[in-house]
C-alpha cells in the first residue's frame, strides 16, 4: 500500500465530499469536521488541527460552519473542503501516481467501517469482520479504553475515544451475516460486559446469543435487581431464556411483566410453567387475575395457595383489599412486611406499604395512611434505574 502523509490523507478524505456545496448550513455529513477527518484518517483530533491549520495556510482547504446530519445540537460546527488549488493539486498528486505504476486499488484511503459499502463489508478479513460485527451489534456508548484490545483501523473512534459507528454502517453490515455469525457476534458483545456496571447488555446479549444457560444463571443471580430496574427490554431477554422446567426464572419473568404492567406477558409466561403444586403459580396467577379485574376467582386462588410466605402473603392481602375485607388484608400484609424485615430482603416492599396504605384508608385511619404512603414512596425513590443501551 502506498504511503501518504497525513496531509495527502486529509485531501485524498476530502475529495470524496466534493459534491457538497460549501454554502451548506444544514445536514453537512460529521466526515468532514475535525472529529470526522480524525476518525477517518486515523490520527488524533489535535493532530487533525494541526494539519488542517497547514492545509488552510497553504490554501489547500478552506472551512464552513453547518449543523451536523444525525446530530442534535443545534449548534453549528466548523466543517472542511478542498479550494480549487487543494482539488487540482490532489488530481494531479494521483495523476503522478497513476504514472508511476502506482495500482488503482491503492489510490483511496483504507477506508473505515462507516464508508464500506456491503460487499466489501463482507469481505473485510475474518478478525476484522468479528471485532465489527460484536461492535456493531452493541447498543451501549463504547470507548476505546473499554474494549481491552485494538479494534483495527477499520473502526473509527471520535477524538474522545468514543466508539463511532453510524447506524447506517451497523445496518449494512448485519444485512452480510447469517444468523449463526450474529449470534457469534452476540456472544463476544456479552464477554465486554461485566455483571457489575454492564448486567442488562450482558443478559441481553447472552441471550441473542443462545448461551441461554447462562443467561438464566445471570438473571437468577441478580433477581431482585432485575426486578427492581429491569425494562420491557430486560423482560424481552427473559422471556427468550425462560423453560417450563426452572419455574424460579418464570416467576421472576412474570413479577417483571407485571410490575411493568404487561399482564398479557405475565400469563403467557404463567401457562408454560412447569409448577404442579402451584407454589409459586398460585399466588401469582392471584395477582394476574387482580389485574384482569377478575377480583373473585383471584381471592380464591390466593386463599387455596397461601402458604404463609412473603409472595403468598401479598397476593392474599391485595386480594382482600380487592374484595373490601380491608381488616384480614392488614393481618396479611403486615405478616408478609413482618417476613421481609426479617429475611433482609425489602424487594415489593413499596407495594406492601401501599396496600397497607389503603386498607388503613377504609378502615378510617387516616394518619397511619398518610405514612404508609410516605413510606412507599421513599421505598420507590431508594430503587436505581437500569443501565441505559
Amino acid at each position: 500500500m502506498y504511503n501518504y502523509s497525513v496531509r495527502q490523507m486529509i485531501l485524498l478524505h476530502l475529495i470524496e465530499f466534493n459534491n457538497i456545496e460549501r454554502s451548506i448550513e444544514y445536514g453537512a455529513p460529521a466526515e468532514i469536521t475535525q472529529d470526522g477527518i480524525a476518525a477517518s484518517v486515523g490520527i488524533t483530533r489535535s493532530h487533525a488541527s494541526t494539519a488542517l491549520i497547514r492545509l488552510r495556510k497553504a490554501g489547500l482547504v478552506t472551512e464552513g460552519l453547518s449543523r451536523i446530519k444525525g446530530s442534535r445540537s443545534k449548534v453549528k460546527r466548523k466543517i472542511y473542503f478542498l479550494t480549487e488549488p487543494g482539488k487540482t493539486k490532489i488530481t494531479e498528486f494521483l495523476a503522478e501516481l497513476r504514472r508511476s505504476g502506482v495500482p488503482e486499488s491503492e489510490l483511496k484511503l483504507e477506508l473505515g467501517i462507516n464508508r464500506l459499502d456491503s460487499k466489501a463489508m463482507a469481505e473485510l478479513p475474518g478478525p476484522e469482520r468479528r471485532t465489527a460485527g460484536m461492535l456493531c451489534v452493541t447498543r451501549k456508548k463504547l470507548n476505546r479504553k473499554d474494549l481491552g484490545f485494538d479494534a483495527g483501523p477499520a473502526i473509527p473512534f471520535d477524538s474522545k475515544g468514543n466508539l463511532w459507528i453510524s447506524p447506517d454502517a451497523r445496518e449494512r453490515l448485519l444485512g452480510t451475516a447469517d444468523p449463526g455469525e450474529i449470534r457469534n457476534w452476540h456472544s463476544m458483545a456479552a464477554d465486554l460486559y461485566r455483571e457489575t456496571d454492564g448486567l442488562f447488555e450482558r443478559l441481553y446479549h447472552l441471550a441473542k446469543a443462545g448461551r441461554l444457560r447462562e443467561a438464566a444463571r445471570l438473571a437468577e443471580t441478580n433477581r431482585h435487581r432485575i426486578l427492581e430496574t429491569g425494562t420491557p427490554d430486560t423482560l424481552s431477554a427473559l422471556t427468550e431464556i425462560c423453560s417450563p422446567k426452572n419455574t424460579e426464572l418464570c416467576a421472576e419473568t412474570v413479577l417483571l411483566a407485571l410490575r411493568l404492567g404487561f399482564t398479557d406477558k405475565a400469563r403467557e409466561i404463567l401457562e408454560i410453567t412447569d409448577d404442579p403444586g402451584r407454589t409459586v403459580t398460585g399466588p401469582l396467577l392471584a395477582e394476574i387475575l387482580l389485574k384482569e379485574n377478575r377480583a373473585g376467582e383471584a381471592l380464591s386462588a390466593a386463599l387455596d395457595t397461601y402458604s404463609g410466605d412473603v409472595l403468598s402473603s401479598l397476593a392474599l392481602g391485595k386480594c382482600m383489599n380487592a374484595a373490601g375485607r380491608y381488616e384480614e388484608a392488614l393481618v396479611y400484609l403486615r405478616m408478609c412486611r413482618k417476613r421481609m424485615m426479617e429475611s433482609g430482603c425489602l424487594f415489593r416492599m413499596d407495594e406492601v406499604l401501599e396496600e397497607e396504605s389503603a386498607a388503613c384508608r377504609e378502615t378510617g385511619n387516616a394518619a397511619a395512611a398518610e405514612a404508609l404512603k410516605t413510606a412507599a414512596e421513599a421505598s420507590r425513590k431508594g430503587i436505581r434505574g437500569p443501565d441505559s443501551p
